[in-house]
């Protein structure tokens, strides 16, 4: 048994506000210090592109400044886009990355879930995408650990490059990879012992999805050549939107406005491309049954539904997102500030997997 661990994600929205983008960087690094300063285990972002929902362009460049201002909590992106990189140049930047923070990044990986982001740096195809992540993939592994690259492939090719960067974490920082029981991917992810967030759906969802990581990755834990063999105990977790506030109503009525106005962020591609919407805008609080994506009451009220998600789903992470739609950065600090001083001691006194 375990404590379990719970991190911040952020899409880093844009949103409206006076002093611009500059705005809206600065507050989302002021959110991470304060998730620093209550002990949570991690930031984690969104890496995006051509939509309102994040304007995080370079997970590298926005982790590099919380670096700098914080102590102990880890940095990471779910995900870093592999197709999207020259793997070379990703290589040495997640390594400064890593130096810079004295190796704390948490390192996620994906080929990108929105074909039309991928479009806009010339990916034709899911194939071709998922070609490029393989290959980048490929190109990261050979380098880690090695004095000099060289990689010969479809769309990837090295020769006697020197590397002079190395990552501060032996043999490569501890990888991620978002998943769900209906990925393809999730037997790959539970062999190789990647850390993974389950895509957000029912209690039931998550845990049918948990379990099944979990046979896998028993039978497969002494398996040589495992990617994140250096991991001892995976975190199989699930995200979820979270609302504390002082009052029942004062948090419901921020999170309703707040989930309304993100879920037509996360929708707003599909709605330019006439996709079909993928965002689930349902609420659960006290005295509503239904368990939806945002968590929303008082210290006490979310300490409850969060216990409860956590013994349901069986999942050792939470990564929850504490700024997100219109809330400001006052709303989110005193959500943030009473998560941590009132119902995170409770959660890591839960015994998990």
């Amino acid at each position: 048994m375990a404590q379990l661990e719970v991190g911040m994600f952020s899409w880093v929205e844009h949103r409206p506000v006076p002093g611009g983008q500059r705005q809206i960087f600065e507050e989302f690094t002021q959110l991470a210090e304060a998730a620093d300063k209550a002990g949570l285990y991690a930031v984690q972002v969104a890496e995006h592109q051509g939509t309102p929902l994040s304007v995080d362009h370079s997970p590298n460049l926005l982790l590099t400044a919380v670096a700098q201002r914080t102590q102990r909590i880890r940095l990471g992106a779910l995900t870093w886009c592999l197709p999207w990189y020259d793997p070379y140049r990703l290589y040495n930047e997640l390594c400064m990355l890593d130096q810079m923070s004295g190796g704390r990044v948490e390192l996620g990986v994906g080929r990108g879930v929105s074909p039309i982001e991928s479009r806009y740096y010339g990916l034709q195809s899911i194939d071709e995408s998922r070609e490029k992540y393989r290959e980048c993939m490929d190109v990261l592994f050979a380098a880690f650990g090695s004095s000099v690259l060289n990689y010969q492939g479809q769309h990837y090719q090295y020769h006697d490059i020197e590397l002079h960067n190395q990552p501060f974490q032996q043999p490569y920082p501890p990888l991620w990879f978002p998943t769900s029981q209906a990925h393809a991917t999730l037997a790959f992810v539970a062999q190789h012992g990647y850390h993974t967030a389950v895509s957000i759906g029912d209690l039931a969802y998550v845990r049918e999805t948990r379990d099944q990581y979990w046979d896998i990755w028993r039978q497969h834990r002494n398996d040589p050549g495992r990617h994140n063999a250096h991991v001892a105990h995976p975190f199989v977790g699930t995200g979820r939107h979270v609302v504390v506030a002082p009052t029942e109503a004062e948090a419901v009525r921020l999170a309703t406005d707040a989930t309304e106005v993100w879920g037509s962020r996360i929708g707003y591609l599909g709605r330019k491309t006439g996709a079909a919407p993928n965002a689930n805008r349902d609420l659960d609080y006290a005295g509503r049954a239904k368990v939806g994506h945002c968590v929303a009451g008082t210290p006490e009220q979310v300490t409850q539904i969060l216990t409860e998600h956590v013994k349901t789903t069986g999942v050792n992470y939470l990564l929850l997102t504490f700024g997100f739609g219109d809330l400001t950065l006052q709303q989110s600090l005193q959500s943030l500030t009473l998560f941590g001083e009132q119902v995170l001691p409770k959660l890591q006194a839960l015994e998990v997997e």
